[in-house]
């Protein structure tokens, strides 16, 4: 009984610690091919003079939902 009590609170806490990190980008480019998908865009931080690109693998229906220049926006969940 007290073994069961213990692991709920432990549980219920591990869930409380859990936070959701929304990450947007701008679609700079999309492409595919062979069932594979992908957006890409810049990843560059303010004072860096040389141009970093991202790219991240999305399913086939959110690759068809965006179009280049639109915001795409997914939430992590940061444990």
């Amino acid at each position: 009984m007290r073994f069961s009590f213990l692991f709920s609170i432990v549980l219920v806490f591990s869930f409380l610690s859990c936070e959701k990190e929304t990450e947007c980008i701008t679609i700079q480019d999309k492409y595919g091919g062979n069932g594979a998908f992908y957006f890409q865009w810049d990843r560059t931080t303010r004072g860096n003079t040389n141009m970093q690109i991202g790219t991240g693998s999305v399913s086939e229906k959110i690759y068809n939902q965006y179009e280049i220049g639109d915001v795409y926006c997914i939430e992590e969940l940061m444990l």
